[in-house]
């Protein structure tokens, strides 16, 4: 009889209180329940030895055990006040030390899951190797110009210019060389050869068109420029690797820079005592000059910012100005230092609706109606990991962006519907009818707030905004026998666009009419206000940014948060249903910090849970 009680017990655990207060019960690899008595309750588990307690609170803030004069210190102490007194300490410099910083690095990772190192997702590993740039290598060491940078497209054209001959290799020819301060290396000179080294801003080409030599074309694998177009200033078109280099994956590399970028910005939140909802509402992010370089070629592809862009001559110099950075790169002229970045500095097509300040304020609006207005969409406004590459490109299109962030930020399941609910019969549209509505109900309203970040080419996709003027649809997009003619908008989803997109839909609440009148129309992202979202409606905001209000108006992303960092400190996760009072707590919590990171942790570290173990 005592065996089958013990048993009961154990699958009781988590419901098991104490006989004088309630006991949160945290999951633990050997039964929370030690001793039954005649009504099923319990005695908690005993508290961790202070010398355990010690080495947690260390390998839980700083992945890392405690010091020898951390544990000698816990010796030293003579009673319990003293060894909490060493407990706290611990805790307050565990959470200023580099080491938290970088554990919330690993945090955001974990939580964001944004994919390693790919930016183009539509087609595969092709699907990026570049910023948009030209690539570069370097000359051998026994040419006429060794170590010059030459621009290596696919057939490395400038290869030959580093031995002073022709582009056929055959025949003599001085190649111009033209020494700069690239922004890869702003404390030093290097020498540009061949094409590489020309320095104007446009040209004619073959057949008489005026080309701007700081949008690149279509590459295999590398991108190219117009033929006869250099790097441009400060080598700001072109990017110091051959595309195919391995090292992009690497630190340093640009790849590595795009899928590191979201969780840098939930350290940089983390270590600066910022809002931990900035993640989504804000209009800045964090980068190294391989990021900014990212963004830079981004906001210069459109070609509506030249000389915004092309006189820019400081965005690269890490020592220029005062912007907070990561605690790990602290000299003033390191290059790899994660710097705050307002987006639009550099990319100005992601509006900053603050006149060019930082702020996460979410009274921030920009409205757009594409169904009636025919001028071009002004910009996307800046909404955090919403309007970041990597994210965008982890989750290609816009229903996965929805699912994943209602996931990632809301905390969402989107599993299959349970076989006694019955829905109304398949139409049309999968968000009011058939058994898929079980999801798109709520998914179809965000995911109409993510249509416009495309990626568009074949090979060398680049990242775009439909519907800039940079960009604009072509009225014949979808016209029978046009797929060629328009190949890289097909790429770039274009046909299922026409499949998917359906007029008079939740997804597209546009009419026939209007898209024939404009085909821009297929791009209407702002949420309708008459539609509900996690109990909210929209403001009007164009774009991803009325989701992000939502979410956090809502109050699902700071439920959401408080259970990813209670997982993380604590080591258990928590019921949305069980837990759902606790939960709530936590959240209140949270935003009564200001939603601010280090301050909950150590209210988390300080719960009895925390303290809570085997002997």
């Amino acid at each position: 009889m005592h065996k089958a009680l013990i048993a009961m017990c154990l699958v009781l655990a988590p419901r098991c209180t104490s006989n004088t207060a309630p006991v949160r019960m945290v999951q633990q690899p050997l039964p929370a329940c030690e001793q039954l008595g005649d009504a099923g309750t319990t005695e908690p588990d005993p508290d961790l030895s202070y010398s355990r307690l010690l080495r947690r609170v260390s390998l839980t803030l700083r992945r890392r055990p405690a010091t020898d004069e951390e544990v000698s210190r816990l010796k030293a102490a003579t009673n319990a006040a003293e060894r909490d007194a060493v407990i706290a300490h611990t805790v307050s410099e565990s959470l200023q030390s580099n080491d938290f910083y970088l554990s919330m690095v690993d945090f955001g990772h974990q939580w964001l899951r944004t994919g390693a190192f790919l930016v183009g997702g539509q087609n595969g590993v092709d699907g990026y190797f570049g910023a948009s740039s030209v690539n570069l290598r370097q000359c051998g060491p026994q040419t006429a110009h060794p170590d010059a940078w030459f621009i290596a497209d696919t057939v490395e054209r400038g290869l030959h210019a580093c031995s002073n001959l022709s582009r056929d290799g055959l025949t003599p020819e001085n190649a111009p060389t033209r020494q700069v301060v690239p922004w890869w290396r702003p404390s030093a000179s290097v020498t540009l050869v061949g094409d590489a080294a020309l320095g104007v801003m446009e040209v004619i080409d073959a057949n008489g068109v005026r080309r701007d030599c700081g949008m690149t074309e279509e590459g295999y694998f590398d991108r190219a420029n117009p033929d006869g177009c250099g790097c441009g200033p400060n080598a700001v078109w072109c990017y110091p690797e051959p595309a195919l280099w391995a090292s992009h994956d690497l630190e340093p590399g640009q790849r590595r820079a795009v899928w590191d970028e979201p969780a840098r910005l939930v350290g940089h939140l983390a270590w600066h005592d910022r809002p931990l909802s900035d993640l989504v509402l804000g209009n800045y992010t964090v980068a190294n000059n391989r990021m900014r370089a990212w963004y830079l070629r981004f906001g210069r592809e459109t070609g509506l910012y030249n000389a915004k862009l092309d006189g820019n001559s400081t965005w690269f110099r890490p020592e220029v100005g005062s912007l907070p950075r990561d605690p790990i790169h602290t000299e003033p002229t390191d290059t790899e230092a994660w710097r705050e970045l307002v987006v639009e500095e550099l990319a100005p097509q992601l509006v900053s609706l603050s006149n060019g300040a930082r702020s996460a304020d979410p009274t921030r609006t920009l409205t757009y109606d594409g169904r009636t207005e025919r001028k071009p969409l002004p910009g996307l406004p800046a909404a955090g990991v919403f309007t970041m590459p990597g994210s965008n490109s982890t989750f290609s299109r816009e229903r996965p962006r929805a699912a994943r962030f209602l996931e990632i930020f809301a905390c969402r399941k989107f599993n299959p519907p349970p076989p006694e609910l019955h829905y109304p019969e398949l139409g049309r549209d999968i968000a009011t009818s058939g058994q898929c509505m079980h999801c798109h109900v709520l998914m179809d309203p965000v995911a109409m707030a993510f249509k416009r970040w495309i990626f568009y080419g074949y090979r060398q996709q680049s990242s775009h905004i439909a519907g800039l003027e940079g960009l604009r649809v072509p009225s014949d997009l979808y016209a029978k026998g046009n797929s060629y003619k328009y190949w890289y908008w097909f790429f770039a989803g274009a046909d299922r666009w026409r499949l998917n997109w359906l007029p008079n839909t939740v997804l597209t609440p546009v009419t026939e009419a209007q898209i024939a009148a404009n085909p821009d129309a297929r791009f209407f992202d702002t949420i309708p206000p008459e539609y509900s979202v996690l109990g909210q409606h929209a403001d009007g905001t164009v774009g991803p940014l009325a989701f992000s209000k939502i979410l956090v108006a809502s109050g699902e992303f700071d439920r959401c948060a408080v259970r990813k960092l209670y997982e993380r400190f604590i080591g258990s996760a928590l019921d949305p249903d069980t837990d759902a009072d606790y939960i709530e707590e936590l959240a209140a919590q949270f935003t009564a910090s200001d939603r601010k990171v280090r301050p909950f942790v150590a209210y988390l570290l300080s719960q009895p849970e925390f303290r809570r173990g085997l002997p």
